[in-house]
């Protein structure tokens, strides 16, 4: 499917992320339209909607960073005490990377800069995640490097509701073993998870993965409620989706690999830990104002 490609100047190579971790992207957009992906919003950061979670338009544009290793060398501190993670919000091996090759100079920096640690996330085809392995397997005799996989279910009539155009998930096998087979450490990430049959995939991933399995549900449930109540209207049902991930994590540890989910809490027990949290955070605020008071001065309440 054609779309739209633009080149562009960052501000800065490096972005914040979960906790004090930081991400690179080379690219915004990602043709791969996952309808759960939470870069989505990207259609709105770049102008191209008026409200955060329009999906109009996406998987149909690509801004590619033209300045990135430029701008690394002039954070090549930060670099180095950080753990990187890469292609955070986009796929770093979409089918143009094969003639814009941005990923090899990032990579070959890193060989020169390493990070604390560099997580790579990707959907890519083995075709496409192949060229790489190589400058990978140098990088990680110097720092931690570890291929997240993102791997949603072992359905095909599953991905071809929630991820038409992404990479099949027989080549997403063949890109997992590559890694495996190369010796870099490898997790897969089942974030969010999708209807699946938990025995059939553990039994096709479990002897790829040498760190975990990652399983959570959805985040952005407005993205999918229509798909699912439209093709799958049973795993609206938290309950059904929590007793996927605790069978999807027996499974996996069946066959001796670690597998962490995420449960669901329900609703009311949610309101109630936000409820509390605010409580703590206000009696500290209190008490930090009336520490700060001179000793003969009395509180007022």
């Amino acid at each position: 499917m054609p779309f739209e490609l633009k080149p562009s100047q960052a501000k800065n190579a490096l972005s914040s992320t979960y906790g004090k971790n930081i991400a690179i992207n080379p690219y915004q957009g990602c043709v791969f339209a996952c309808e759960f992906c939470s870069a989505i919003k990207m259609n709105y950061f770049t102008g191209r909607v008026e409200e955060k979670w329009d999906a109009t338009g996406w998987g149909e544009w690509i801004d590619y960073k033209t300045n990135l290793v430029e701008l690394l060398h002039k954070e090549r501190e930060k670099v180095r005490r950080s753990k990187i993670y890469f292609g955070n919000a986009t796929d770093i091996y979409m089918p143009i990377e094969r003639k814009l090759k941005l990923v090899p100079p990032i990579l070959e920096f890193f060989l020169e800069n390493p990070p604390l640690e560099l997580e790579v996330q990707t959907r890519g085809t083995s075709r496409d995640v192949k060229r790489d392995i190589p400058l990978l397997q140098e990088l990680s005799k110097k720092t931690s490097v570890l291929v997240s996989y993102s791997i949603h279910t072992d359905r095909d009539d599953v991905k071809k509701v929630f991820e038409p155009k992404a990479p099949s998930l027989i080549e997403r096998k063949r890109g997992l073993k590559l890694y495996f087979e190369a010796g870099i450490e490898t997790r897969l990430s089942c974030m969010p998870i999708l209807p699946l049959n938990p025995e059939n995939y553990a039994e096709r991933f479990a002897k790829y993965i040498t760190k975990w399995v990652w399983i959570a549900s959805m985040n952005h449930k407005q993205l999918t409620q229509g798909l699912f109540r439209k093709h799958f209207p049973e795993w609206l049902d938290e309950r059904v989706v929590e007793k996927a991930m605790k069978r999807t994590q027996k499974e996996f540890q069946k066959r001796g690999v670690d597998c962490r989910y995420r449960s669901i809490e329900p609703k009311a027990k949610r309101k109630r830990w936000v409820k509390r949290q605010s409580k703590i955070k206000n009696r500290k605020a209190k008490s930090a104002k009336n520490s700060n008071l001179p000793n003969n001065q009395p509180t007022l309440f």
